[in-house]
């Protein structure tokens, strides 16, 4: 007589751990070139997000060490003078004032301008978190969504570069690459301008970026709606700043 033979079930297969995200250099060639596959990264594991922004850091401490190379203190001051008059301020500071504090500007800016690149990766990574996981029912970890802002954010540095070696070229700091070249004679000091200002190549790449990594991040096919809406939101804010600081410049000049 024989026994039977009683087959135990075999243990379950671990999930396969995800794949490492690829090196800091190729996520940056890859962000311009096959930003789908980076995104897809950034889907699981561990989504890193902070090389990018010390890129972009790196970035402008360079452009700002290099400034005196090719921009003249003489050229910055009279160009912050230009501003100041614009924003309709009565009395306006002497060159000796101005030069005395350029120094200091000079680095309070650049550090505020590496710690906005950290904060803003958060507040955009929010805002995508906002827009796919509680309107479209996607991911709701802000994490994948950081790293995508971060990555998407390297096109905004390839633009700001661009645009310093052509001002530092001409010596012309009023030099810009945004849809007002597209409206000749248009009042610079006006609302459409500010608001056309924030319309760049850059601006609109990024955009398309962003909705696009939100939608790799969900496996969703559909993302020119989100960009659309980004632009849109983008655009808003430009208005709304434009109608503060031109309420700022009317109590300035009354």
């Amino acid at each position: 007589m024989t026994l039977p033979v009683t087959e135990t079930a075999a243990p379950p297969a671990a999930p396969p751990a995800p794949a490492r995200p690829a090196p800091l250099p190729s996520r940056i060639v890859d962000t311009f070139f096959e930003p789908g596959k980076v995104f897809a990264q950034l889907r699981e594991g561990p989504a890193p997000w902070i090389g990018p922004v010390l890129v972009c850091a790196a970035l402008l401490v360079l452009l700002t060490v290099l400034r005196p190379l090719f921009i003249t203190d003489d050229q910055v001051i009279d160009f912050a003078l230009q501003k100041v008059q614009e924003m309709g301020a009565r009395q306006l500071p002497t060159r000796d004032q101005m030069a005395g504090q350029l120094m200091i500007q000079t680095v309070l800016g650049t550090v505020f301008g590496i710690g906005w690149m950290f904060l803003r990766v958060w507040i955009v990574g929010l805002i995508l978190l906002a827009v796919y996981s509680l309107l479209l029912g996607g991911r709701n970890d802000v994490r994948p969504y950081a790293a995508v802002a971060s990555h998407a954010f390297l096109v905004g540095a390839l633009g700001y570069l661009l645009v310093s070696a052509l001002q530092y070229a001409t010596g012309r700091l009023d030099l810009t690459l945004d849809a007002t070249l597209l409206v000749p004679g248009l009042d610079p000091k006006g609302v459409p301008a500010a608001v056309l200002r924030a319309v760049t190549p850059w601006s609109v790449w990024t955009a398309c970026l962003l909705a696009l990594g939100g939608a790799v991040i969900n496996r969703r096919k559909g993302w020119m709606g989100v960009a659309a809406f980004l632009l849109s939101m983008q655009l808003g804010l430009a208005l709304v700043f434009s109608l503060v600081a031109q309420l700022a410049m009317g109590r300035a000049g009354g």
